[in-house]
């Protein structure tokens, strides 16, 4: 095939406001080369480092393709299920703020979460199918649970037997039970499932529509593919199956159910076999988000995209998956390619095999198979060296640090010298060699890696209009989280009472140097995550429980510390919590950005550590609210506290200059966007409940100076800056012009609905039972804990439309102002409009997941960009505990990831404290041998 699709001039990604120039440049740029790279490789990986827009390239990629493709087939992008909505939504916004108006007009998108759905989209008339069809990673392996496809398997069951009357109108009465996704089926409706299952499928849509039961716009029920599969599959078994099933209620009736599913769905997966087999799917383009998740050719995923030759890594024939030979190109988007290891990288690129070769690249399938195979020998000869290197480096000393005669202290300033060192010792001397020798074999790798991989990593300095080049990022380890010191590079000191229960887990610890020690990453957490990981049968000094383990004389001993520790531990009200040296850094840290009206995110690892900084950070906020308040207003902190919710009352009342005064403000700025007219009254109100809380209150209203609510004072509020130097005229104009030119009309829908629904008073009793433990209740009262609406906890445990509405609403000026969050929040999720404070106050040993949180909020069109103010990234740990080893540890493996690629380490006690000891790898050292893989 020569030439293949060239990037639309219709489209251009530069949004003012949202993606700036040299951003869209580069996105631009980098959908243009792949697209030229296509019409010679089978596919690429796209590896922008986090947050530079990998969605938006691709989408542009997908459009290209899709809106040229002459035979009108579909772009497929296949997204982990946690973004099922992301990707749709962003699809959205790219066709209306990037598309010109002449190609949004076709453009289209669809969700497919089963393989039926896909099936049913690829079925569409041309003036109903989209051009972007989103698959869910696990879709082709659900297609079993479409309770239409049930049906039909049950109908061909029946069909062109003798005597099914009765058996259909029975089955009429029970398909309620035995097909669930149809619910309880009464007698009344038992008409239209009989003459369904007396129909053919391609009759059911008409007299499903004539009953009421399907919209006249809706697929067909059954996609076409299946039906014409349905005559190859063998039914007897399901036949017998439903025939057995008891007319009435009896003791095996519920098993007879039971037997007749299995049938069901064993003749659905034969069938499905079927349709894969016969249709001949053919489509241009599969875009694969995380394409990490093929690193290993045996998962499910991986599999779908076998082709009909050996596995290059057993030399076993495998079986074709059912997505082999579909599509013409592939696409892999990853962040993290290189936290794989290399023989996990070329398995991704492995999976390029399975396209469609009669449709293919210039490079033919003999030639691919070539390079694949230099580019691992290239990658092994890199990885060798590298494991060299870094085995010779770990043998480094403060007293290996000479060059010249002169000692260094640094190994940073030392390797400086010593590149250019006319005298070395003999270790120093194997250094230099074995840098040398690495990075000759990582440019050939380099060399044969740029064809397949596309990356660009974002730049540490940040320059915002005409001033003067900043820092991005602003670390602080350590004490520096107390201090706010970016110099500091010591741990957090462990002092009074806190003292003993550390000491008695290190004690623990030495008893069990073989074993990875998570009561003492819990301790460092929280009091409260030591007690879950005691609790947990999972704990390290429990996972390997045996009978010998039990007269193990270390294990005794390591026991007895745990018991004392747990017995010494300070628990009970939010101070106690707070207590606890690293809770009381956070702490402190949340409050001081908080106050000076900041946002910021808090990450941790362990559930019961979430919710101690909730309780902990709530406490001291209404603590600092009221002493403030009473200060400010000269009376006891109670009493002010109750003044703050009388004056909050006054913003609503109609007879007050001060509220016109507010409507003529916001008014004032809604003015200038025409597309939030019908929502003022909406955004009116919002910004009202914000006003009036006694968080805003006590920070930016001059109540030292009146307790009246006056046009002035509003004014004055109006006019009140946060650290940033962002006044709050300055947000809410920056809030309304993204609402009214940065988003689509759908995005904008859904950021409306989220602030409307804003808690500025108590958390409702629902979000309160959403987010909440069982055992999450006030110690003294026994009741669930009131904890303030502005810090709001995200887990596994909240529901995802809390999640989606907490997201949109952190990222917007007003609650939440401080987010607690785990995982589930880590990524896929834009926080980075109001917001540039990050704490890591539980670190993790890999450091792709700290890069990953911090991704969060550094964006394009974050917070950094906005003000040209750095964004505060906070790394806190314990001194000489195992905090402190877990930050050397993750630090060292930082340096050492994109070198060592997809190392494997352990995690047990006595091989990270050799870690934690090791010098640093000079900075210099990692900028020269990592992969430039670039474009722009």
């Amino acid at each position: 095939m020569s030439g293949w699709f060239p990037m639309l001039p219709g489209i251009d990604l530069h949004v003012k406001g949202r993606i700036t120039a040299a951003d869209a440049h580069r996105q631009s740029e980098t959908a243009k080369e792949i697209l030229r790279r296509f019409d010679e490789r089978p596919g690429l990986i796209l590896a922008d480092e986090v947050g530079m827009g990998k969605t938006f390239v691709s989408l542009a990629v997908a459009a290209s393709v899709a809106l040229q493709d002459p035979k009108g087939r579909p772009v497929v992008v296949m997204v982990p299920s946690g973004l099922k909505e992301k990707w749709p939504r962003d699809f959205k916004t790219f066709a209306e703020m990037c598309v010109t108006p002449d190609l949004r007009q076709g453009m289209r998108c669809a969700v497919a979460e089963n393989g039926v759905d896909f099936l049913k989209h690829l079925d569409d008339p041309d003036d109903r199918r989209p051009q972007v069809v989103f698959l869910t990673h696990g879709a082709m392996q659900r297609a079993m649970n479409d309770e239409w496809v049930r049906l039909a398997v049950i109908r061909q069951a029946l069909h062109r037997r003798h005597d099914t009357d009765d058996l259909r109108r029975s089955l009429g009465q029970r398909l309620g039970r035995l097909i669930r996704g149809f619910g309880s089926v009464n007698r009344q409706d038992s008409d239209i499932w009989e003459r369904l299952l007396a129909s053919h499928p391609e009759e059911w849509a008409r007299l499903l529509k004539r009953a009421g039961l399907l919209e006249e716009n809706a697929d067909d029920p059954v996609p076409r593919h299946l039906i014409d599969a349905l005559e190859r599959i063998e039914t007897g078994g399901v036949y017998a199956a439903v025939q057995s099933i008891p007319l009435r209620d009896s003791e095996n009736h519920d098993e007879r159910l039971r037997q007749a599913r299995k049938e069901i769905y064993g003749a659905i997966h034969e069938l499905w076999g079927h349709c894969l087999h016969a249709m001949h799917l053919h489509l241009p383009l599969l875009i694969l988000d995380e394409a990490h998740h093929l690193k290993n050719a045996h998962t499910k995923l991986a599999s779908l995209f076998h082709s009909d030759t050996e596995d290059s890594e057993t030399q076993a024939v495998r079986p074709k998956g059912s997505l082999g030979g579909v599509f013409e190109r592939m696409l892999f988007l990853t962040a993290t390619p290189f936290q794989l290891g290399h023989h996990e990288l070329c398995s991704v690129v492995d999976r390029f095999d399975g396209i469609d070769w009669n449709h293919g690249p210039r490079l033919v399938r003999k030639e691919y198979g070539d390079e694949k195979r230099e580019l691992r020998a290239k990658l092994d000869r890199a990885e060798a060296s590298a494991l060299v290197l870094n085995d010779t480096w770990g043998r480094l000393t403060l007293g290996d640090l000479v060059a010249d005669g002169l000692a260094y202290s640094d190994p940073d300033t030392w390797w400086l010298a010593a590149k250019e060192a006319k005298e070395l010792p003999g270790l120093g001397r194997q250094v230099v060699d074995a840098v040398n020798r690495t990075k000759a074999a990582f440019d050939e790798a380099e060399a044969a890696l740029r064809p397949w991989v596309i990356r660009h990593l974002r730049s540490k300095t940040l320059q915002v209009g005409s001033e003067p080049t900043i820092e991005r990022r602003r670390p602080f380890v350590g004490a520096g989280i107390v201090a706010d010191d970016d110099a500091a590079s010591e741990g957090l000191p462990v002092e009074g009472p806190a003292l003993l229960p550390f000491l008695l887990a290190a004690r623990a610890t030495l008893c069990r140097p073989d074993k990875r020690p998570v009561f003492a990453e819990g301790l460092a957490s929280s009091y409260e995550a030591f007690l879950h990981t005691r609790e947990k049968p999972e704990d390290a000094l429990d996972e390997d429980d045996s009978a010998a383990e039990d007269v193990d004389p270390a294990r005794d001993r390591a026991a007895w510390y745990l018991e004392q520790l747990t017995e010494h531990l300070p628990l009970g009200s939010h101070r106690d919590t707070a207590s606890h040296p690293k809770i009381a850094a956070t702490v402190n840290r949340v409050i001081d950005a908080w106050k000076s009206g900041e946002k910021i995110v808090v990450f941790c690892h362990y559930v019961k550590t979430g919710y101690a900084l909730r309780r902990a950070i709530s406490g001291r906020i209404r603590e600092f609210i009221a002493a403030e308040a009473g200060r400010k207003l000269a009376m006891e902190p109670e009493a002010a506290f109750a003044e703050l919710e009388d004056l909050g009352l006054r913003f609503f009342d109609k007879r007050t200059n001060a509220r016109s005064e507010i409507i003529h403000r916001v008014d004032g700025l809604l003015g200038r966007f025409a597309e939030l007219t019908p929502h003022r009254e909406v955004l009116q109100e919002v910004v009202r409940r914000f006003l009036r809380t006694p968080s805003f209150l006590v920070r930016f209203y001059p109540l030292g100076e009146t307790r009246q609510l006056t046009p002035e004072t509003v004014r004055m509020s109006f006019a009140s800056r946060d650290a940033s130097g962002l006044s709050l005229e300055d947000m809410l104009s920056h809030f309304f012009e993204f609402l009214a030119k940065r988003c689509s009309e759908e995005e904008r829908k859904s950021i409306l609905a989220a602030v409307d629904s804003m808690q500025t008073g108590g958390i409702s009793a629902k979000d309160a039972q959403d987010s909440m433990l069982p055992d999450e209740v006030d110690v003294e009262s026994n009741r669930p804990e009131q904890t303030l609406p502005n810090v709001r906890l995200v887990n596994g445990r909240t529901k995802g439309e809390t999640r989606q509405r907490l997201m949109l609403t952190f990222n917007s000026p007003f609650f939440p102002e401080v987010l607690i969050a785990s995982a589930v929040m880590a990524e896929g999720v834009d926080l980075h409009r109001f917001c540039r404070y990050v704490i890591h106050h539980d670190l993790c040993w890999n450091p792709s997941v700290l890069e990953q949180r911090t991704g969060r909020i550094d964006r394009i069109g974050a917070k950094v960009e906005t003000t040209g103010r750095p964004i505060h990234l906070y790394k806190p740990f314990l001194g000489a505990t195992q905090d402190e080893r877990q930050y050397r540890v993750v630090s060292d493996r930082e340096r050492w990831f994109n070198i060592v690629m997809g190392a494997k380490y352990t995690e047990d006690a006595a091989s990270t404290e050799r870690q934690a000891t090791r010098i640093p790898l000079a900075a210099a050292i990692c900028e020269d041998l990592k992969f430039r893989l670039e474009v722009v």
